[in-house]
């Protein structure tokens, strides 16, 4: 279980036996069998790691190329995992709350400079003097100095609505000395679900209203707040890694460790197929190639610029010349990754429905077979991507 974000090299293994077999299919240029080259690579993946299930997409600027799906939904029951099941994103998440914030600057509620005081001037008191002057920017790009979060422990048990206790939880937490530089990165939930308060007390609706009607529906996509299967048992069942194996996680228990309390949920508590999900990636895809919707190219254009190598909600890595926006999610039951090639017209997105280093690897593999069978560039050997593991 991480305690913290850490933007650090990992291995990739594109060297799995499973995937070998797959030969030049994962070379090869696109044949027009897009359904079948996913779902040879996403089972042979799933064969090598293990993975209950796992679902992928691959997506254009105008259309989705393909989808796949191999495995189950939940282990020890039967149903097989589709293309149209939900699945838990966690903290890629953090992309969509800051395009949803994106949105409330142009049109004048936010502005990227708004500090966190000015939308709670009862904190002038108690605020600490290091944070008053931090910035809605800052926030997103995880240079506030707020505590990390990470550690679903850490944050108290707080009274009220989800609205009610991400007030509280961003007054506690500003409150609070830095626990880096303010400047510096420092990877924190705490500083989503902050920036996604700031958007609550100017607007004066709760951060799922506005996502839902700002983002979610303009662009079809229908999600969950919370694990897929807490409102739908048919949907797949997240499970937790252990010595002997993965093992599936309730989706309805009363007191959750690996499920974000609602003061941090806008930093990456929301589930949806990966269908959906494709949409939402296709929205900044086309945002970057000049077609921009919702939002203006510059802005689209401000998300995915980094400081150092992290921009709003978005890792961006450089893979031999080629510009890639990446990111990782996970709780701990469900693992999510995502890589967009904005100048080759692709992006690939894979969901697993178990979490821990296995199920990363994974994803990560199944991604850059993915990447290299349509036309881009994939991360070879160790390279440095965005480890959301909260």
């Amino acid at each position: 279980m991480c305690s913290r974000l850490s933007w650090l090299l990992f291995a990739i293994t594109l060297g799995l036996n499973a995937l070998a077999a797959c030969g030049d299919e994962t070379t090869a240029p696109p044949d027009g069998h897009a359904r079948p080259a996913v779902d040879s690579i996403l089972t042979a993946t799933r064969t090598a790691s293990g993975v209950p299930g796992i679902v992928a997409a691959v997506i254009r600027s105008d259309r989705i190329e393909a989808v796949g799906a191999s495995g189950v939904r939940r282990l020890g029951a039967q149903g097989q995992v589709t293309a149209d099941d939900r699945f838990h994103l966690g903290s890629n998440v953090k992309a969509m709350t800051a395009t949803l914030l994106a949105m409330l600057v142009e049109d004048g509620t936010l502005g990227w400079g708004t500090t966190a005081l000015e939308p709670f001037p009862e904190l002038a008191g108690t605020i600490h003097p290091e944070h008053a002057g931090v910035t809605l920017t800052q926030l997103l790009q995880h240079r506030a100095g707020i505590e990390p979060l990470t550690n679903f422990a850490e944050v108290p048990p707080l009274p009220g609505t989800p609205r009610q206790q991400r007030r509280l939880g961003s007054g506690m937490l500003l409150e609070l000395p830095p626990a880096a530089p303010v400047g510096t990165y420092l990877y924190s939930n705490g500083g989503y679900g902050i920036a996604a308060a700031m958007a609550e007390a100017r607007t004066e609706r709760p951060w799922e209203d506005l996502l839902q009607s700002r983002l979610l529906q303009p662009l079809g996509i229908a999600a969950t707040f919370g694990w897929p299967a807490a409102a739908d048992p048919s949907q797949p069942w997240g499970h937790e890694p252990t010595a002997s194996g993965w093992v599936p996680h309730a989706p309805d228990l009363t007191t959750d460790p690996l499920r974000m309390p609602p003061a941090i949920a806008p930093a990456g508590d929301l589930s949806m197929s990966v269908r959906d999900y494709a949409k939402f990636i296709q929205l900044h895809l086309r945002g970057l190639r000049g077609q921009p919707r919702l939002l203006s190219g510059e802005t689209f254009a401000r998300l995915h610029t980094p400081v150092e190598h992290y921009a709003m909600g978005w890792g961006e890595v450089d893979l031999e010349g080629e510009r890639t926006a990446t990111h990782d999610g996970s709780t701990g039951t469900f693992w999510a990754t995502v890589w967009m090639q904005p100048a080759r017209d692709l992006a690939v997105a894979v969901l697993v429905n178990a979490g821990g280093e296995r199920a990363a690897a994974a994803a990560g593999s199944a991604a850059a077979a993915l990447l290299r069978r349509y036309g881009g560039v994939a991360p070879a050997g160790a390279v440095a991507a965005a480890r959301a593991g909260r």
